[in-house]
């Protein structure tokens, strides 16, 4: 029978680790029956993942973040630590793959889902802090009950075993003192007005130290337009993935954008319009304001999540899991500035302007240039071509034409002596500016058509006949 050899090991566990779980919990196993803990072959059922109870928070308050990645001795017995991502890591079996949780409330009260153990209920003794500080945290205890039976459990802070785990509620624009939808005109504003005041040379008290460090740290992050963007759409935690070269970029998006000749010619701006999802950070933080009426719950995130595939058994693989962020459509205007001697088919890339995900940067909004088909001028290379066309009078006896170019200056064009059919006229430095050198141009070419008369009179046949001598005889062809 199993069950003695069962208490046999709760015993030996019990006796070499002293109490886990909260008060006095001794080790339990099952095996074969599944709860809490499944031996391999057991065949019982598997675990579920804890859930809080009805009342108490399940997420941490930012005012309670200084906790995350820090470590505890609980109850003089071992140490736990509190994982920035809600994990609660203790040596017990039940707290194995991430199956102990952490929360805290705004109000300072900790709360620890630990396995079989159940819920326990903590606060901070003495004053709360405001933010992490390993020296100044030094000595600091935490005390309160098990919920199930009322044992006292209390925890010793022991050190900061991660220090990247309280940045990741940083809030950059408050930091700042911006609304969280400030553009970068207003960011580069108010960090210069804010680095001069609490710059250390004029102010050598920590306060302002600290103050001046968090602007700076800010305006480094919210100045990089990839970080940016990652912040305003997944927190600290996208940025310090981009910083460890962990971040999926999104698909680009390709579109045609119209252009005239005109455009190409003079250069200047023109808009595109383009719908796109977007992350709202707005709703991260306030989640009632009225502009977050319009926003749903972004797609699917792809995370690494603990998953069990046999009993006892867990292995990390990648899953979509639901995303806890808001999007919403928006119709955004993306300046296209179109400079002198640009092509047709040329390509414009506005990098992170395609639709957004949660911690992800965005792909770039590539736009190919499709040139319309102009009414008198034919673009060839750096050149320009327009066709003419002169009466049979004019080709015979000279002509001139005016022509007005594509910013409205005028090239005229004329000729003296007789014009064949499909002469071509060279002028040249009236074509299209150059790419690279703006001030060269390339060369006009006009082609002139004769329009001949569809019949002559009788006067005009016999004046055409006296205005030339007579035709020489033809040899046979």
């Amino acid at each position: 029978s199993p069950r003695p050899t069962c208490a046999f090991i709760e015993e030996l566990f019990g006796n070499a680790f002293g109490g886990g779980g909260g008060g006095g919990q001794q080790f339990h196993f099952e095996m074969g029956g599944g709860s809490p803990f499944e031996m391999m072959g057991g065949g019982g059922q598997r675990r579920k993942k804890p859930k809080f109870p009805k009342g108490v928070p399940k997420d941490i308050a930012k005012s309670m973040s200084w906790l995350k990645g820090t470590e505890w001795n609980w109850n003089s017995w071992r140490n736990v630590k509190f994982e920035k991502d809600g994990n609660f890591d203790a040596p017990t079996q039940d707290c194995q793959m991430d199956m102990c949780k952490w929360s805290a409330g705004a109000d300072g009260k900790i709360y620890i889902l630990w396995g079989e153990s159940g819920l326990h209920q903590l606060d901070i003794v003495g004053t709360v802090p405001k933010e992490q500080d390993q020296a100044q945290m030094q000595g600091m205890r935490m005390r309160g009950r098990r919920v199930s039976d009322g044992d006292r459990c209390s925890a010793t802070f022991q050190r900061i075993f991660d220090f990247e785990a309280a940045e990741l509620e940083k809030d950059l624009y408050g930091d700042l003192g911006l609304a969280d939808d400030a553009d970068d005109a207003e960011i580069k504003k108010v960090y210069r007005k804010l680095s001069i005041k609490y710059h250390p040379d004029k102010n050598p008290d920590e306060a302002s130290k600290q103050k001046f460090k968090s602007v700076r740290d800010a305006y480094e992050i919210l100045n990089d337009p990839d970080k940016k963007i990652l912040y305003d759409t997944g927190g600290m935690e996208a940025v310090k993935k981009h910083e460890k070269g962990d971040v999926e970029k999104g698909d680009d998006v390709e579109a045609e954008h119209d252009v005239s000749l005109e455009d190409l010619y003079n250069s200047g701006q023109s808009g595109a319009t383009l719908q796109r999802r977007i992350v709202c950070r707005g709703c991260r933080s306030k989640p009632d304001s009225p502009k977050c009426r319009g926003c749903t719950r972004c797609p699917n995130e792809l995370k690494k999540v603990n998953v069990q595939v046999g009993p006892g058994m867990f292995m990390q693989q990648q899953q979509e899991v639901s995303s806890k962020e808001k999007c919403r459509q928006d119709r955004s205007t993306i300046d296209v500035m179109i400079e002198k001697g640009m092509r047709h088919g040329e390509r414009l890339t506005f990098p992170r302007m395609a639709e957004e995900r949660p911690g992800q940067l965005p792909g770039s909004v590539i736009l190919t240039l499709k040139l319309r088909k102009h009414p008198k001028f034919e673009r060839v290379g750096n050149d320009l071509h327009i066709k003419m066309t002169v009466t049979l009078r004019e080709a015979l006896l000279g002509w001139s034409q005016t022509i007005r170019h594509l910013d409205g200056h005028t090239v005229e064009v004329f000729t003296q002596g007789v014009t064949k059919p499909f002469q071509v006229i060279k002028i040249d430095g009236e074509g299209m500016p150059l790419r690279d050198d703006p001030t060269s141009f390339g060369d006009l070419y006009v082609k002139v058509e004769i329009a001949f008369p569809s019949k002559l009179s009788e006067s005009q046949i016999q004046a055409v006949g006296n205005a030339f001598a007579p035709d020489p005889p033809k040899s046979e062809l």
